[in-house]
């Protein structure tokens, strides 16, 4: 469970970061204008890395997924999307899953408890194209591990290698993520990207997850601002559903609300639920929404009332 951070240090870390978050350089003649956030992380020089995982990416199984490899900023990283299928362009979510090795293994495929899937498996078992990126340092990607930040700019060229496929629709793009995950889409939330909303189950406002073991336990200063949600949400121009159990990290959703401003982000307490349990009905259900594609119903809309009654029809089914 993420530690919160106090009022001060928000205000501290905003200072810090948001100043260059907006400085915008006229660009050349024929040059594209590049998004302040992205710009950010551009001119930023991290000291924290640490060394890839050269692991590769297993075979998925056939007709489940394909491996794939899409361009990213430092080469081609490795992915599991669904198999290209003809008919009419579907809907598609790209996911990002949770823990501090953004690599992509077996877990896409084996079964998982009800209580706690982290597979994103409802999006493709409804039928959408689900993409799971590996992101850099991860699976054999080229690069190191950054913790939040150049991992962004994989996300949303994972993103953009979706939107080529033959059989999505560019339009109705989502992108989701849980815990880390969720943290990540939410600083991919604020970068720009051609989606038609962003899902963040379970995401921190500050990149301070306590002891973690890796290079992020030294992040103080601008190297934690950079990488923590709250200092970029007012850049959120995407619809965008938070979503959390009530018994897991919703201390996260007071900063992030205030930070947010007049960004369109929806936030999602679920009363009873954890930050594992929700996932499985939620996913189910904003599934189907994604697929009905109902402009008052969409699932970056859901409500309180409406993840309750999911999480009641889970608990009589199950």
């Amino acid at each position: 469970m993420a530690m919160s951070r106090s009022v001060p240090a928000l205000l501290s870390l905003c200072a810090l970061v948001s100043l260059g978050a907006c400085r915008k350089s006229e660009p050349a003649q024929g040059q594209k204008t590049v998004h302040p956030v992205v710009e950010a992380r551009r001119e930023f020089q991290t000291k924290l890395k640490d060394a890839p995982d050269a692991t590769p990416a297993p075979q998925p199984p056939a007709g489940v997924f394909e491996k794939v490899m899409y361009p990213a900023p430092l080469g081609n990283n490795v992915a599991y999307v669904t198999p290209v299928r003809e008919g009419p362009k579907r809907p598609a979510v790209l996911w990002i899953q949770g823990g501090f090795n953004w690599g992509i293994d077996e877990s896409a495929w084996e079964a998982s408890p009800r209580d706690n899937d982290q597979s994103a498996r409802a999006f493709r078992e409804a039928g959408l194209v689900l993409m799971l990126p590996a992101l850099r340092g991860c699976s054999g990607n080229p690069g190191s591990r950054e913790y939040f930040l150049g991992e962004v700019d994989d996300v949303l060229a994972a993103l953009d290698f979706l939107a080529r496929r033959p059989d999505v629709d560019p339009e109705r793009i989502y992108l989701g993520g849980h815990s880390t995950g969720g943290t990540m889409a939410l600083l991919a939330a604020a970068s720009g990207p051609r989606v038609r909303g962003v899902l963040a189950f379970g995401p921190v406002a500050y990149a301070y997850y306590g002891e973690t073991g890796t290079a992020l336990d030294r992040a103080k200063g601008e190297e934690l601002g950079m990488r923590s949600p709250v200092v970029f949400m007012k850049y959120i121009r995407v619809p965008t559903l938070v979503i959390e159990g009530e018994e897991g990290n919703t201390s996260a959703f007071e900063p992030l609300r205030k930070a947010a401003k007049e960004a369109p982000v929806r936030f999602v307490t679920v009363p009873g639920g954890t930050h594992f349990n929700i996932l499985a009905p939620l996913t189910e259900l904003l599934a189907q929404r994604i697929l009905k594609n109902d402009l008052a119903a969409l699932p970056t809309a859901l409500t309180e009332q409406e993840a309750v009654q999911a999480m009641r029809a889970e608990a009589s089914a199950h």
